[in-house]
């Protein structure tokens, strides 16, 4: 009995499997994930006779500020550009994490709707 676009259910499930096996593989590859935000701040320090007072371009930075929710609330800290450098790698990381998800629960649910799980 030919499945979805003509093709058969076991050519279809076969497609998905070897699908999955390759996202399941870039998983491995990942390195640290981390959640949040990383942000470049210039900040004006609050002494009147500062120039940057009186000029936006004379701030004083770049001062990095990583940024997360925990139990509710937004967290927030400081970091040096080391420090700074490390944290956007693991946040891309923790992105690659989400789209790679995403696409492992798309071929699972293609794969439930051949095994016809969805359907009553």
């Amino acid at each position: 009995m030919p499945g979805p676009g003509g093709r058969r259910p076991e050519q279809a499930l076969q497609r998905c499997q070897e699908e999955y096996e390759k996202l399941k593989a870039q998983l491995t590859g990942l390195g640290y994930i981390l959640q949040g935000s990383l942000r470049e701040r210039w900040m004006q320090c609050g002494k009147p006779a500062c120039r940057c007072a009186n000029d936006p371009q004379a701030r004083h930075g770049p001062y990095y500020q990583w940024s997360w929710a925990e139990a509710g609330k937004t967290k927030s800290m400081l970091l040096d550009a080391e420090q700074a450098a490390q944290c956007r790698e693991w946040i891309l990381n923790h992105r690659e994490l989400e789209r790679l998800l995403k696409q492992m629960r798309t071929v699972s649910l293609r794969v439930a709707r051949l095994h016809e799980i969805d359907r009553k």
